[in-house]
């Protein structure tokens, strides 16, 4: 064979390779994303269940208390104990956000070539692309 042909099919083998370990870890980095982003949307639908949860409460708080309002004397225990339960459930809607905070921030990758990002990175330190 020509020596000139086996160079350019040793560049080809030699660029068919490179291009097969960069789409791995392209879509190695893509599969990482996708996990965060699904860890991202089932912390979100947490932190709504909460949030309507905090609003049931709330407004059987608020009936109680117009419930006194109008005569009707409302049970001292029972109200404290729902505004326990919306302390709760306040403290688990800022442990939830904090997460889904923690969990944006950290994982930072470059839409390009896959590689990540720190936080506070405005471009790629691969591949320079602004995130």
């Amino acid at each position: 064979m020509d020596e000139r042909l086996q160079d350019i099919l040793d560049t080809v083998q030699k660029t068919a390779v490179e291009m097969g370990s960069a789409a791995g870890d392209l879509f190695s980095a893509a599969g990482q994303r996708a996990s965060s982003l699904l860890s991202v949307s089932k912390l979100n639908v947490r932190a709504a269940d909460l949030k309507a949860q905090r609003g049931v409460l709330l407004q059987e708080v608020g009936s109680m208390v117009y419930g006194t309002h109008i005569g009707e004397i409302a049970d001292s225990d029972t109200l404290l104990e729902k505004l326990r339960e919306i302390d709760r459930v306040n403290q688990e809607i800022e442990r939830v956000s904090a997460e889904i905070a923690q969990l944006r921030q950290s994982v930072r990758i470059c839409p390009l070539c896959g590689a990540d990002a720190k936080p506070g990175d405005t471009f790629c330190r691969q591949c320079g692309t602004r995130l």
